[in-house]
């Protein structure tokens, strides 16, 4: 998914040696965390590749706007 779809997320770790110039490359793990500091998704948005956001469907889940789960 687009990572702009998800703007509550924050990115916690900038990749270390999976960082590209610009932004992390997506291939260290989850980096990105919800409100709660859970780490969701890894985020890959280095100018030299995708930009997109992976969710793990471990940790997320889909609930409609009246919290009732899909």
């Amino acid at each position: 998914m687009h990572p702009q779809d998800v703007p509550a997320l924050r990115l916690l770790d900038q990749g270390g040696t999976h960082g590209g110039c610009c932004d992390p490359f997506g291939s260290g793990g989850r980096n990105m965390a919800c409100g709660c500091g859970v780490l969701v998704a890894p985020l890959a948005a280095d100018c030299m590749g995708p930009y997109e956001l992976h969710l793990d469907p471990v940790r997320v889940r889909a609930f409609d706007t009246k919290g009732s789960k899909r």
